[in-house]
């Protein structure tokens, strides 16, 4: 049963992606049926189920945001100010159903793989991160063939937006990019997983992986994605840079070399693709990509109801309702282009504060319980990831990018508290100087 249990959870991180990034109701019944059923198959095991604190937690602060999107839609309140005007804060009283449904699910599934990397705490990290590299090879056959036959599909209907940027069955650029960044950091995990092996017995073992992220680095390349370049860019310096020897020294070298190589990336793509680099010089075109109009509309929306926001789902009306001259009306703002921005119009500015305290210290916990090198250096690299994607947009939030995320954190989180709960004394060891490789003892 407990290989069903995996099973159901790799079949989400792989399926995911190719239902559009997961965000369709009918892909999150999908999703939510497989980890309906992988909670059934671990349930129905012999041995008894430990549920950690750190879920238990989870679920509280689930159930809280949860009981407060639906006291905003009940009619309690005081009138609101026009054209608001109803006796409820929330402006669509029935959104909180589908929040509490995506959180449901992403609780469950976060359960779920807690529960089966308590069962192979030693295989499923591995096990994952394979999973993910395939997911992200899937889709990288995807948009080859997309581009070598011309097609502008998503695979699920003709391309609208986006059109001749790599995208896979992805109806974003962004998301595509984020998984590839996703998948390109798990294959260096894979590559640098034993650090004490020398160079060539890693190239001899696990040179595979550094071509495969070398291959998802010209798809984030051909994404245009300025974000998942970014993104791609921060994660490979921070964990090439913490992944190796702890002093002081070796880390001052390797932060120097994976700089240097990071601006020797950006200067041939700006040799070689001038359309990319365009891209990037738009940023300071604030009229074109109207990322200062945005953020100044949602501040003047989060300053009209700072303590209790607009309710779930309510983004796309308030930021018409509060568009700065220059806003572009004729676009569907759903999203300020910041998570943190879209939770204060949402549940307002207490909430938010809630919500940023419990990910710092979620953040801090999974650094704290790792247990060697590469292991932190990749939850390091992981969480600068999605702080970076929610600071300047929306698509981290796709179940698609959501999963692989949170089940290699809770994967490489259990690894960790088993490995301290045997041996709190080896652990420490082994996070300082991991066992040597026999090839070159011998």
């Amino acid at each position: 049963m407990l290989r069903l249990a995996q099973i159901c959870l790799i079949t989400e991180i792989i399926l995911a992606p190719l239902m559009l990034g997961g965000a369709r109701p009918w892909a999150m019944a999908i999703l939510s049926i497989l980890t309906g059923a992988g909670l059934l198959a671990i349930a129905a095991q012999s041995r008894p189920l430990n549920i950690n604190r750190y879920v238990i937690l989870l679920w509280v602060f689930v159930l809280v945001l949860i009981g407060w999107a639906i006291l905003q839609s009940l009619p309690v309140w005081p009138m609101q100010s026009y054209p608001f005007d109803a006796p409820h804060i929330a402006l669509y009283p029935d959104a909180w159903m589908e929040l509490a449904v995506n959180l449901i699910w992403l609780a469950a599934t976060i359960t779920l793989a807690s529960l089966i990397a308590q069962s192979r705490p030693d295989t499923w990290v591995g096990l994952v991160v394979k999973s993910i590299i395939a997911a992200c090879c899937l889709q990288l056959i995807l948009a080859a063939i997309n581009d070598v036959l011309g097609w502008q599909t998503t695979f699920w209907f003709a391309k609208t937006a986006h059109v001749g940027d790599w995208t896979g069955s992805f109806a974003n650029r962004n998301g595509f990019g984020a998984l590839m960044a996703t998948g390109l950091v798990a294959c260096l995990y894979l590559f640098a997983r034993n650090p004490a092996q020398n160079i060539g017995r890693r190239m001899d073992q696990a040179g595979g992986y550094l071509a495969l992220a070398i291959l998802f680095g010209l798809a984030i390349v051909q994404s245009h994605s300025r974000s998942a370049i970014a993104i791609t860019l921060i994660a490979a310096i921070l964990f090439i840079t913490l992944s190796g020897a702890p002093d002081w020294r070796s880390i001052a070298k390797r932060l120097a070399i994976t700089i240097t190589g990071a601006a020797g990336v950006i200067a041939l793509l700006i040799l070689t693709q001038p359309d990319l680099a365009n891209r990037f010089a738009e940023l300071v075109r604030l009229d074109l990509i109207q990322r200062d109009d945005a953020l100044a509309t949602a501040l003047l929306a989060i300053q009209d109801r700072p303590l209790t926001g607009f309710g779930p789902d309510s983004v796309a009306l308030i930021m018409g309702h509060f568009a700065t001259p220059g806003l572009n009306a004729n676009t569907h703002w759903f999203s300020s282009h910041n998570l943190w921005l879209d939770a204060a119009l949402s549940f307002g500015l207490p909430a938010l504060v809630a919500i940023f305290a419990s990910a710092m210290i979620a953040a801090v916990f999974l650094i704290r319980s790792t247990t060697c090198r590469p292991d932190r250096a990749l939850v390091i690299a992981l969480i600068a990831m999605v702080i970076v994607s929610s600071a300047v947009g929306w698509v981290i939030s796709l179940p698609a990018l959501v999963l692989p995320v949170a089940i290699l954190l809770i994967a490489v989180l259990e690894a960790g508290l088993e490995q301290h709960a045997v041996s709190p004394a080896h652990a420490d060891h082994t996070a300082q100087s991991p066992v040597p490789d026999q090839a070159i003892l011998h």
